[in-house]
């Protein structure tokens, strides 16, 4: 498969924001020549060099706000959630982002991290030296930052007029946006990919005041009854230039934080990756389904048996699960026995999820995790495929357009043989 999405420990938003990223180059505000150029108004072209100029002589920068994320379905509640974050940047190579009770990233100046608290697990690398190409920045800290805090990302950058245009097919000046009683000069940007992100800039000091990204075009394609999906980064403080406490970009992992990277290394079943259980006996187990009856691997000798990892957290999983339905329906009369598999979730929280997605794939409970730690699930959604004779045919990590496919096809594999 291609570029699967999974949610991992210190992963956040994933799936939701993924599409979001606007602004990413390492080069002029032009795209190379081997790209298309992007079409941009003379009014917008205007805004983006004063944007640049605030950007490119800050010498610290403190942000505050809140990133909202607000999801829209035919038939189905709202799914809202809103974080608040601070900031802060000192020239050319230190800063610090945190979304309150969530996620860490920084720089020291002389080390680059990621920490998330409800993992107490943290990555750790060499900061860049200078101001970046944003592309050559570690991949944890630009999925968070280009999603989080594009401001900050701005006045990280060599070329922030390049990050804005950056995937873009078409930059407009629309009417002035209005936030409280106040009015903003706003820059509209149509991604490749047919997303927006809609910006709005303070007029004194051409700051990011408002970053607003509609991914409805782009995750419309993986859930029909989608109708919105908006993520929108509110920067209710940005000042430019303040004091800087040095103490604050000074971090250290704290007591007993795991690496993230030997976590990933790390192998559950005796250091046997989830991967490597292909062709070895499946883990043994015993669930409940949400109904409270127990369900045991031994109970389902003869059938193939698909187990899919998730949690209601994870964007991945909710773009998995419609999946996972169509496949429980199409085999559940033909000895295939389909579960989705929780993980360390509380029972009412799933089973009020179910209701409101219209889902009725049996759900096996692993309260404590330890049948994922047997099947050595690492990142979700791990989706794997029991044969008849209790060995393990198939297993897939990650969500991608091509998993209903394949897993189809590795399902009708098992049955045959």
């Amino acid at each position: 498969m291609n570029s699967p999405f999974l949610c991992t420990a210190i992963v956040v938003f994933a799936g939701i924001l993924t599409a979001a990223t606007a602004a990413r180059a390492d080069g002029p505000a032009r795209p190379p020549a081997t790209q298309p150029a992007v079409k941009v108004s003379n009014d917008a072209r205007q805004l983006i060099d004063q944007i640049r100029a605030a950007y490119v002589k800050l010498k610290a920068l403190n942000l505050a706000g809140t990133i909202s994320t607000d999801i829209q379905f035919e038939d189905a509640p709202a799914d809202k959630h809103s974080s608040e974050f601070t900031s802060a940047f000192v020239a050319p190579n230190r800063f610090r982002h945190q979304v309150k009770d969530d996620i860490l990233v920084g720089s020291t100046g002389q080390k680059l991290y990621t920490y998330s608290a409800d993992a107490n697990a943290y990555t750790l690398g060499e900061a860049p030296k200078d101001r970046v190409t944003w592309k050559d920045v570690s991949q944890e800290v630009t999925a968070v930052l280009e999603d989080q805090d594009l401001s900050l990302v701005l006045a990280l950058s060599k070329d922030p007029a390049g990050e804005l245009t950056e995937n873009v097919a078409e930059v407009a000046r629309p009417r002035d946006m209005t936030i409280g009683d106040m009015s903003f000069p706003t820059l509209k940007l149509s991604l490749k990919d047919r997303s927006t992100v809609t910006i709005a800039v303070e007029p004194q000091t051409h700051l990011l005041r408002q970053v607003r990204t509609d991914l409805t075009p782009v995750l419309k394609q993986r859930r029909a009854d989608l109708t919105s999906a908006v993520v929108t980064v509110d920067y209710v403080k940005s000042t430019a230039d303040g004091n800087a406490n040095d103490e604050l970009f000074a971090w250290a992992p704290p007591p007993g934080a795991k690496d993230a990277d030997q976590m990933a290394s790390a192998r559950p079943l005796d250091e046997v990756a989830a991967s490597e259980l292909e062709g070895k006996p499946a883990p043994a187990f015993k669930l409940q389904t949400l109904e409270g009856k127990k369900v045991s691997l031994e109970d389902l000798k003869g059938h193939v048996v698909v187990l899919d990892f998730w949690a209601t957290w994870c964007g991945p999983c909710r773009a998995s699960l419609p999946h996972l339905e169509k496949l429980y329906q199409a085999q559940k009369d033909k000895e295939v026995s389909v579960f989705a598999v929780n993980q360390q979730e509380e029972k009412p929280d799933v089973e009020q999820f179910f209701k409101e997605q219209k889902l009725s794939v049996p759900v096996l409970l692993d309260s404590d995790g330890k049948v994922g730690e047997a099947y050595g699930v690492q990142g979700i959604p791990q989706t794997v495929v029991i044969g008849k004779d209790g060995k393990v045919r198939k297993v897939f990590v990650g969500f991608s357009d091509e998993l209903p496919e394949e897993l189809s096809k590795a399902v009708d594999a098992a049955k045959a043989q």
